[in-house]
């Protein structure tokens, strides 16, 4: 149509732009006739509008458009947006006409308020109110809603704003309740509790027990009450089997009461490409005819054509069959023309069926629509830069990369909650005081970096080594000396001398003429520097383990004084031989042990008629492994035997 039509003087429609008021007494149309008088207003206006641009309205949507000089895809997004628009006019209807406040009424309304209101408190995820702006409600939250809706006596616009549910959602939901009875669902069962459940986990288990929304939602709500990431919680209720731990998806497909095996049914379609060059200013429009397996929406098959047709849908079919290496089942498509084509039948039909959607149910196609809507949201408008055959080349492999690229940005993502990497990026509002000591230090990092510093005999080392590869004629493998400073800056002369020498020695029994004879001298000096090494670290072993001792032998003598002073000899738990005893028994090291069993053979080697009860003691210290009690009672026997000093 030529002419532009304004929606802001459209006064065709009495019953939406301007609501005549009405007596309490008459009855409202309803919403049926509603529909069917704005459906003719609107179809005399578009008759009328097409007799004045001289437009036959009369035949398919492909011959208007070619009679129009329009491009049909673009036809069909113009009518998403005047129902859009439409959607938009339509959301005032006529009402009722005010009714005076009524004490009791206003008490009802208030009481109404108070169930509402204690039953999403006894019933978390009964309404989830999304950060999009929409909501969810669940299956018990509508029940109680009808319900509630049946004993009410006033107006259900005044029900709908006491209950906090909207006008339209409650007429879904009375519509739906009249065709289909709700079935309660099935509480969820709690798993028994063992000892080393810990109260989170219990805590977790227990409020997705009672929860009634969503898992999605569930990981929303509980991360905030018990501070935990969201994957831990998914952890936790997958150990206890509140949810699978193997994620189940519900069919892609209408109508379908059980998962058909991948493979079995393919789903085809056209999707508008715009290819637009950016030197001649040209605008290239494309068909991409996708196919994708409805189970898995896995693409089988991609295929550009100048304009959606049969041979388009013929080669994705043929691209399908090899890339599955067999023949689907069956292949969904739409009700274009195109697929009566007499050669695409006959080449598909004999073993697949080519089954067409339901008339006005986009849910049959639904997995291809969504994988266009993604390649729309994700993709959008190809630029190709047509100035010269390198430029175009080069522009082409950007927009392959811009495609890869934006295809991960627009993913929703686990960690994130479901959002994209995009998404999350741009609402963000970073606080720059929030990371600045992050930064600082990070900056700083670079400005600490320093280089080892160079051993202090690396002078000395670089001379031993060159008086070496002279003698040995190794200067050909190492004409500018970077070996030479690489093996002086990391090992001392003493271990670079032994490995000269050593070499020297293999050398002159004529082991050593390769061309790499060089890299045995490298690896003896550093084995001859592990050497060294291991020497000074054993001094300083026998160093530190000498200070450990003494101190760990200055403990022990407070504590052998102070068990000294409490044993009185009052009984067994006060005798001082026993309590020595066990000490040797139950000690950890070996050190512990010696040091206790030499304060016991001191104590016994003065009252030997004592070592018997002793032994006794020891051999009922059940708790202790018995080598352990019977190495203190040998030792025990050997002192009052006088095997042993």
């Amino acid at each position: 149509m030529n002419g532009r039509l304004s929606f802001e003087k459209l006064q065709i429609f009495p019953e939406i732009s301007t609501p005549k008021p009405e007596s309490a007494n008459d009855e409202y149309t309803r919403r049926s006739q509603k529909n069917k008088l704005s459906l003719i207003a609107l179809h005399l206006l578009t008759r009328d509008m097409a007799e004045q641009a001289g437009l036959s309205l009369e035949g398919p949507v492909s011959k208007i458009c070619k009679q129009a000089g329009v491009n049909r895809t673009q036809v069909y997004e113009r009518k998403n947006q005047l129902i859009k628009a439409f959607e938009g006019i339509n959301l005032p209807e006529p009402g009722r006409p005010p009714i005076p406040s009524d004490p009791a009424s206003d008490t009802a309304g208030w009481a109404l308020r108070v169930t509402v209101l204690q039953y999403q408190i006894d019933n978390p995820g009964a309404v989830v109110r999304h950060s999009g702006g929409r909501t969810g409600y669940s299956p018990g939250f509508r029940r109680i809603i009808l319900d509630l809706f049946d004993d009410w006596i006033g107006s259900q616009e005044r029900f709908c704003e006491l209950v906090e549910v909207p006008y339209a959602t409650l007429d879904t939901w009375k519509a739906r309740d009249a065709n289909q009875a709700y079935e309660p669902a099935s509480p969820r069962p709690i798993p028994e509790f063992g000892p080393e459940v810990n109260a989170v986990a219990r805590m977790i288990i227990e409020d997705y027990a009672v929860w009634q929304g969503s898992v999605r939602d569930f990981l929303q709500y509980e991360p905030k009450r018990v501070d935990l990431p969201p994957n831990q919680i998914v952890r936790v209720l997958k150990i206890s089997k509140m949810i699978s731990s193997k994620k189940i998806k519900s069919p892609r497909y209408r109508g379908s009461t059980q998962k058909v095996q991948p493979g079995t049914i393919l789903v085809t379609d056209g999707k508008g490409i715009s290819v637009h060059l950016t030197e001649s200013c040209e605008k290239r429009d494309y068909n991409w005819q996708g196919m994708v397996d409805q189970t898995t929406a896995c693409h089988t098959a991609v295929v550009v054509t100048e304009t959606e047709n049969a041979h388009g849908v013929l080669t994705a079919y043929e691209q399908s069959v090899d890339f599955l290496g067999r023949k689907p089942d069956a292949l969904v498509h739409d009700n274009k023309p195109i697929h009566e084509d007499r050669i695409l039948r006959q080449t598909v039909e004999p073993d697949t069926t080519m089954i067409p959607a339901t008339p006005r149910r986009p849910e049959n196609k639904a997995v291809i629509e969504g994988e266009f809507g993604k390649f729309e949201q994700a993709v959008g408008r190809i630029k190709l830069d047509d100035s010269s055959p390198e430029s175009l080349v080069k522009s082409a492999v950007e927009e392959v990369l811009r495609a890869y690229t934006a295809g991960i940005n627009h993913a929703g993502r686990y960690e994130f909650q479901g959002l994209s990497r995009l998404q999350v990026l741009r609402r963000a509002c970073p606080d720059p005081e929030k990371d600045r000591a992050f930064l600082e230090s990070l900056k700083g990092r670079r400005d600490r970096y320093k280089k080892p510093d160079q051993l202090p005999t690396m002078g000395v080392a670089r001379q031993l080594l060159d008086k070496g590869f002279t003698d040995f004629g190794l200067d050909v493998v190492d004409p500018k000396g970077t070996l030479r400073t690489w093996l002086s800056s990391r090992y001392t002369p003493e271990a670079i001398r032994q490995g000269l020498a050593i070499f020297a020695t293999q050398r002159a029994k004529g082991r050593l003429r390769s061309e790499t004879a060089h890299r045995y001298l490298v690896k003896v000096i550093q084995n001859c520097q592990d050497e060294i090494d291991l020497r000074q670290q054993e001094d300083l072993l026998r160093e530190y383990a000498e200070l450990e001792k003494r101190g760990m032998l200055r403990e022990l003598e407070r504590e052998y004084e102070l068990l000294k002073a409490q044993c009185d000899g009052s009984g067994p738990t006060n005798d001082l031989a026993f309590q020595l005893s066990e000490k040797a028994v139950f000690g950890g090291m070996i050190l512990q042990r010696s040091f206790w069993e030499a304060k016991l053979k001191r104590l016994l080697l003065k009252s030997k008629d004592r070592i018997d009860s002793v032994i006794r003691h020891i051999r009922r210290l059940f708790e202790a492994h018995w080598n352990d009690r019977f190495q203190l009672i040998n030792h025990l026997i050997a002192w009052s035997s006088g095997l042993t000093a």
